[in-house]
């Protein structure tokens, strides 16, 4: 009596389980849900990503939204950057300086000029060169009157392929290696869209500007003001230059100096 008990809970308990089949085409499932949940959440992030790039311009750097705004063909980039030294008290002490800058540059020791000179407002060493990019860079270390060191790095390129980002980063980045950062500037140039009806003064007025200055001659338009939405992060405020002269019905040449 109780081996047939037994014998028929037995048959209830494989009754009421699954048949292998459907066990195994319900984890199928379920793995493919998940996998297609995970790839359809980076492709939205990716998405999202490059709308930030493209459209709300997150992401870029400010001059570079303007570049776009304004359909900006560049032929000239140069961007440079100011840091204080912790002291120096002649030459001897800033050529090792300087020099090391360069290399962190990619240029080589025997490539370019290098000089010194005694000006009224100290000593100043100035080496300039090419690297392998065609970039051309001025590296100045100064000896002011005061006592003050400063190293300045400047780098210019030609040519569309120029990112304002890219090069302002690695800047910055080479500058903190040797002491505060304590100024930046920029200056981008090119032949940029002409707008019927709107000029220079319509591209910056969705700028938070201060002290904006409107001078013109001839056909050429000349902008000189202060903002904070000409800089990552837009915290910071710095004076700005723009000057536009049409060149025909179609394009004119702009020239955009931005300084901290």
């Amino acid at each position: 009596m109780q081996d047939e008990l037994f014998v028929e809970e037995e048959l209830d308990y494989e009754e009421s389980l699954p048949p292998s089949g459907e066990e195994s085409i319900g984890r199928f499932c379920r793995r493919m849900f998940i996998k297609m949940a995970l790839v359809w959440g980076v492709l939205l992030l990716f998405c999202f990503e490059c709308y930030l790039v493209e459209e709300k311009q997150i992401l870029a750097h400010p001059v570079e939204s303007f570049i776009q705004q304004v359909d900006l063909n560049v032929y000239y980039l140069m961007v440079g950057v100011t840091a204080e030294l912790p002291s120096a008290a002649n030459f001897a002490e800033l050529k090792p300086v300087v020099i090391r800058a360069g290399r962190l540059l990619g240029i080589s020791p025997e490539d370019g000029t290098m000089d010194a000179r005694i000006t009224d407002e100290g000593r100043v060493l100035n080496w300039t060169a090419s690297d392998r990019r065609g970039r051309q860079h001025t590296i100045s270390g100064r000896i002011k009157n005061g006592g003050s060191v400063t190293l300045d790095i400047e780098t210019a390129c030609w040519g569309s392929e120029a990112r304002v980002k890219d090069i302002s980063r690695e800047l910055h980045l080479l500058a903190s290696r040797f002491g505060r950062v304590t100024g930046t500037r920029l200056e981008v140039e090119g032949t940029a869209l002409c707008q019927k009806g709107a000029g220079p003064e319509n591209w910056v007025q969705q700028w938070r500007l201060r002290d904006l200055e409107v001078s013109r001659r001839g056909s050429a338009v000349n902008l000189r003001g202060a903002t904070s939405d000409l800089t990552p992060g837009r915290r910071q405020e710095v004076s700005f230059t723009l000057s536009f002269l049409p060149l025909g019905e179609d394009r004119g040449r702009l020239i955009l100096s931005v300084g901290s």
